[in-house]
């Protein structure tokens, strides 16, 4: 019985590693390889090679990192939304966000998933999900939100950009 509890504990530690090798040759699959990008070519725009440094501040230019599918259209104001697929609280926030842009004109709402564009979340210092970003057409940021937004709160961010009339 002695032989039989070795050759089971021989074999669990075998599979613990086997599991944990399996696992950082995963993850090293995952990481982009830098050297991949050749310096100076921007690439398409959207794409990786496309994003620049972003400064720290809501209202600050960030026209470089914004591609032209996540800005507003011309005239009008982009709710982004940075979600996650699994995130309960993403869902409750695309429903205050959709409903806040049904009732104003050129409002329009866009969703970025951070599991697809994790360059997009580190350039833009994006700690939590869900976090929403008021932009206008070029690109700038105009206002955070972090959590879901209250409405009075989404409200209030929009109302110095927005046109009465």
């Amino acid at each position: 019985m002695t032989g039989w509890m070795v050759v089971a504990v021989v074999a669990v530690v075998a599979v613990v590693l086997l599991a944990g090798l399996a696992v950082v040759v995963a993850r090293r699959r995952r990481r982009p390889d830098p050297a991949a990008a050749p310096a100076g070519d921007a690439g398409p725009e959207g794409t990786r090679r496309d994003l620049r440094a972003v400064a720290p501040r809501p209202g600050t230019a960030v026209s470089g990192v914004l591609p032209r599918d996540l800005a507003a259209p011309p005239g009008g104001l982009a709710l982004l939304q940075l979600s996650s697929q699994f995130c309960a609280d993403c869902r409750a926030s695309r429903a205050v966000l959709t409903d806040v842009a049904s009732e104003h004109h050129g409002v329009t709402v866009r969703e970025v998933d951070v599991a697809m564009r994790p360059e997009l979340v580190r350039l833009l210092g994006i700690r939590r999900t869900p976090t929403t970003l008021v932009a206008d057409p070029s690109g700038v940021e105009l206002a955070r939100i972090v959590g879901v937004p209250r409405r009075a709160d989404l409200l209030e961010a929009l109302a110095p950009y927005r046109r009465t009339g």
